[in-house]
C-alpha cells in the first residue's frame, strides 16, 4: 500500500521539484534589449536595464543612468509601496528622446505614430516614448499607467488618468502630488460655473471625449490630490481595486471613502479648496 501511494504521488512530487522554465524579469529585460540593440546602436542610443524597465536614450550613458537612478527607480519603488501590489510580468521599454525633433521622427520611423502628444505617451505594446526635454513629469505620469495596468487592468479611466496626472508634478520621497499647470483651467471652470459635477465626471463612459478631455484630466487630478491631502488616496485606490466588480465607475467607493460626508456636501468643500490653491505654489 505504501508503494502504491508513492507511485500515485510521484508525478506531483516531480512537478513540484522541477525548476521553473519561465524566464526571470532580468532575463526578459536582457532579451528585450537584445531585440532593440541594432536599432539603438544605429541611432547612437545608450541603454541600461532596471527591471522591469529597459531604458534607452539618444544621450550619454551617464544621462541615461541619471534618469534611471533619480526618476525611474525611486518612482517605481514609491508606487509599489503606496499602491501597486502586482508587478508587471513583462518588460517595459522606456525611450527617452533629447528633443522634440528626435522624439517625433523616431515615433514615426520606428512605430508609424504621427499624431502624438508633445510630451510623450505609453503604447499598448509596453513601450513609452518621452520628449524628455520637457522634463520628467510626463515620464512619471506614463510610469503610473505602465505599473497600474498589471495591478488593476479594469481601473476606470478617470482614476487611471487622475493618478497619472497627479504625479506629473510631485515629490518622490515622500511620494506626494503637488499643484501643477492644470490648476488655472480648473479654477476658471469653477469660477465661471462651467465645471460639471464630480458624479457626472465619474459616471461618464467616455473620459476622453472632446472638447472636455483637458478639464476632465484637471478635475480628476485635483480630486485625487484632495484625497491625498486627507490621507485617503491609498485607501480609496485599494478599495476601488477590491470592489471593482460591484462598483466599476468608482462612485460608490468614493462615497464610502468620504463618509459620513455626502457627495453633495463634499463637492462644495472640494471646489472651495481648489480655489485656494496656487500654482506656482507660494
Amino acid at each position: 500500500m505504501r508503494i502504491l501511494a508513492l507511485l500515485v504521488l510521484l508525478p506531483s512530487l516531480l512537478t513540484a521539484a522541477a525548476p521553473s522554465t519561465r524566464p526571470t524579469m532580468d532575463d526578459q529585460c536582457r532579451d528585450l534589449l537584445a531585440t532593440w540593440q541594432l536599432r539603438l546602436k544605429q541611432d547612437a542610443f545608450n541603454a541600461t536595464i532596471s527591471p522591469p524597465f529597459v531604458i534607452a536614450g539618444d544621450m550619454s550613458p551617464r544621462d541615461v543612468q541619471l534618469w534611471r537612478d533619480q526618476t525611474v527607480r525611486p518612482a517605481a519603488h514609491a508606487f509599489a509601496t503606496a499602491y501597486f501590489k502586482t508587478p508587471p510580468d513583462q518588460p517595459i521599454l522606456i525611450l527617452l528622446f533629447a528633443d522634440e525633433k528626435s522624439y517625433r521622427s523616431h515615433a514615426k520611423r520606428w512605430f508609424g505614430d504621427t499624431d502624438v502628444s508633445y510630451y510623450g505617451y505609453f503604447r499598448h505594446d509596453r513601450v513609452m516614448l518621452m520628449n524628455i526635454a520637457t522634463g520628467g513629469g510626463t515620464l512619471v505620469h506614463e510610469m503610473v499607467h505602465a505599473l497600474l495596468r498589471p495591478d488593476f487592468p479594469a481601473c476606470p479611466d478617470w482614476v487611471n488618468e487622475g493618478m497619472g496626472s497627479l504625479y506629473e508634478q510631485c515629490s518622490i520621497q515622500p511620494l506626494k502630488g503637488l499643484p501643477n499647470w492644470r490648476l488655472p483651467a480648473l479654477q476658471d471652470a469653477i469660477t465661471r460655473k462651467h465645471l460639471r459635477s464630480l458624479q457626472d465626471l465619474i459616471e461618464d463612459d467616455d473620459f476622453y471625449a472632446k472638447p472636455n478631455v483637458g478639464i476632465n484630466y484637471a478635475q480628476a487630478r485635483y480630486l485625487l490630490l484632495y484625497l491625498q491631502q486627507q490621507n485617503l488616496l491609498t485607501t480609496f485606490y485599494t478599495r476601488l481595486r477590491e470592489n471593482h466588480a460591484t462598483d466599476p465607475t468608482g462612485l460608490k467607493t468614493l462615497q464610502a471613502t468620504i463618509a459620513p460626508q455626502k457627495l453633495a456636501d463634499f463637492e462644495p468643500t472640494w471646489r472651495a479648496w481648489v480655489l485656494r490653491l496656487h500654482f506656482p505654489d507660494r
